[in-house]
């Protein structure tokens, strides 16, 4: 045992005169005392790491607890964000979570309310947009057909003009009839099987039932297409399509103007420009243009260039537009068919132009 290890407490003894007699010496050890405070040493720390134990235990308890809920909710979000509507989290908790459970699966139902609203109100919306622009596609040959219709009745036409307007009221037939299969189509996703034509004769057929309404705007309509290319078409939906381009340029031009068709090989495709000299696309039509139901209340532009880019398209091609310096500038293109046949009739003009002042 060490020095350091004892206690010693020492006293003079004296006698009974008071002189010193002896010295009283009192060793104590402190062995003892220091295995009770490495034992009380011990117990502390092992009740601090039961305590510690036990408060990380409550603590993944709470944790785990307090987040699953929050789980809960983050993947609800995450599916409401998918426009999942219908998502529901559970609402058997009293407490704070609980109530916010039930704020989060009341907020699902209003939205998923309100998008059934809207939904309805969408479909009521588009069917009043298709029914206007419907009507917008068959007012000009419905016009045509009650004229013609007219002047026959009058009965002062001669045999030409009847064949004339006999002609303009079959051609307008036609286009009313084409137009509603074409939606009719379109609905039901159908498509015809192509054949091949000449571009020029569709293109002449398309100015041709538009020839008499730019004569009276005074618009000069011009088509140069060359009479050799021919591609594998729908032939009366393509001619929808530039019947469609016509008469928008010439809504647009009511006091006169140009319309430019012009047709091109560009590689194994045929571009084909459509220019007028009217006001042009305006600015905030132009990212929206081929949208179902674009409207402008300049020119009129609705479902029918929807249509005609969804039918160029099925062909294989584009529609677009392109930026210029004074009025509108469509440009197609359509693919041609790896060894189509030329025109090979040398008495047949390379070009088919044709002017109506």
């Amino acid at each position: 045992m060490n020095r350091e290890d004892l206690g010693i407490l020492g006293s003079t003894l004296l006698d009974v005169e008071g002189r010193p007699a002896g010295d009283l010496l009192v060793v104590h050890s402190f062995e003892v005392i220091r295995q009770s405070v490495d034992a009380l040493e011990r117990n502390l720390l092992i009740i601090w790491l039961a305590a510690l134990g036990a408060g990380l235990a409550v603590s993944v308890l709470l944790v785990r607890r307090i987040l699953k809920p929050i789980r809960q909710l983050d993947h609800a979000a995450s599916s409401i964000a998918r426009q999942e509507y219908s998502t529901r989290v559970p609402e058997d908790r009293n407490d704070e979570l609980g109530r916010l459970a039930r704020t989060f699966n009341g907020m699902c139902q209003s939205i998923q309310d309100a998008r059934a609203e809207l939904v309805r109100q969408e479909r009521i919306l588009t069917i009043g947009r298709l029914a206007s622009s419907i009507v917008h596609d068959l007012r000009n040959p419905l016009a045509s057909i009650y004229g013609g219709a007219e002047m026959m009745v009058d009965g002062n036409l001669s045999e030409a003009q009847q064949l004339r307007v006999a002609g303009n009221i079959y051609r307008s037939s036609r286009a009313i009839n084409d137009l509603l299969q074409e939606l009719l189509d379109v609905s039901r996703g159908r498509v015809q099987a192509p054949e091949m034509c000449r571009l020029s004769e569709v293109v002449q057929a398309a100015c041709e039932m538009e020839a008499e309404a730019a004569q009276q705007q005074r618009v000069e309509l011009r088509a140069s297409v060359d009479g050799s290319i021919e591609l594998p078409l729908e032939r009366a939906r393509v001619e929808r399509v530039f019947l469609n381009l016509i008469t928008n340029s010439l809504e647009a031009m009511p006091k006169g103007g140009t319309l430019d068709i012009h047709a091109e090989r560009n590689g194994f495709a045929v571009i084909v420009r459509v220019d007028d000299t009217g006001p042009g696309i305006p600015a905030d039509m132009r990212q929206r243009l081929f949208e179902p139901f674009a409207t402008s209340t300049k020119n009129g532009l609705g479902l029918g260039l929807a249509l005609s880019r969804q039918t160029i398209l099925e062909h294989g091609g584009d529609l677009w537009i392109e930026d210029g310096q004074r009025g509108a500038h469509f440009r197609l293109r359509l693919p041609l068919q790896t060894g189509s046949a030329i025109a090979e009739d040398s008495g047949e003009s390379d070009n088919v132009t044709q002017t109506t002042a």
